[in-house]
């Protein structure tokens, strides 16, 4: 996948390409330049001596960490986002997506989130206006803060990180994957986001693993599952059940959870 972070933060960090690409402007001062460490994060000063840290993860995962040093730091975080043609940036129970035109997500910020120098959690939220996102750090009439403070935007294409293998074992299709950081973060509070935008990417992908209907009834158990899953293994000769949910707490009350899914 495509990312560039620009030298200049006059210029956006673009993830993805084509009718797939966004571009995020970081708040700052034009007249700065992001000074490269070792590491390959980039960073660059922002009003009241706070700055801007721009790094990419190991995991595609763009973090854009705004670092309130002192009191006098501003509390709103402006992020102007170039979107495709047509799509839009809306706000899900206060986390961001970017939807294309056609409704399908191109990607999404992880839920707001702030902690100060103690490891204290600092009220914060998203606004949306248009194509602006805007980070609120409630910081300024909190006195038992610790500086400096650390706000977070990150954001991160898709819900499914890998798929492993789609091989043909036992009668049927058998698909092992991986899902996003985005996707465990999204889960608790847009678990329909992930299971739709997963489903959609794993039949598009794998249309002929994917052609059952238990295949997506798994899907949909392994998402309320999610927090507790590392591989997801989905396979195309277990039978149908449209009534999957009622499995639940019998396997989890056995002491096997994983069952719940594997029917």
């Amino acid at each position: 996948m495509r990312i560039e972070v620009p030298a200049s933060p006059t210029e956006p960090v673009v993830v993805g390409e084509g009718d797939k690409a966004v571009g995020i402007h970081r708040p700052g001062d034009p007249s700065t330049e992001v000074s490269e460490l070792q590491n390959g994060v980039g960073t660059h000063e922002i009003v009241g001596g706070s700055e801007v840290v721009t790094a990419v993860k190991a995991d595609s995962t763009v973090q854009i960490a705004t670092v309130l040093n002192d009191a006098s730091a501003p509390g709103r975080f402006d992020y102007a986002i170039d979107l495709p043609e047509g799509a839009r940036l809306e706000l899900s129970n206060g986390q961001p997506f970017v939807w294309a035109a056609d409704g399908s997500m191109i990607g999404g910020f992880f839920p707001a989130w702030a902690i100060d120098a103690s490891g204290q959690s600092v009220a914060t939220h998203y606004e949306v206006a248009g194509n602006v996102l805007t980070q609120v750090v409630e910081h300024e009439n909190d006195t038992e803060l610790t500086y400096p403070i650390v706000a977070d935007p990150a954001y991160r294409r898709g819900m499914i990180d890998q798929v492993k293998w789609e091989r043909w074992a036992n009668g049927g299709w058998e698909i092992r994957l991986t899902v996003t950081t985005l996707a465990r973060v999204t889960q608790p509070i847009n678990p329909a986001i992930v299971d739709t935008e997963g489903l959609r990417d794993l039949r598009e992908h794998h249309p002929r693993g994917m052609e059952k209907r238990t295949m997506a009834q798994q899907w949909d158990c392994h998402v309320v599952g999610l927090p507790g899953t590392i591989n997801i293994d989905l396979e195309s000769y277990r039978r149908s059940w449209d009534d999957w949910r009622a499995g639940i707490i019998p396997a989890i009350l056995q002491g096997n959870p994983a069952k719940a899914c594997n029917w």
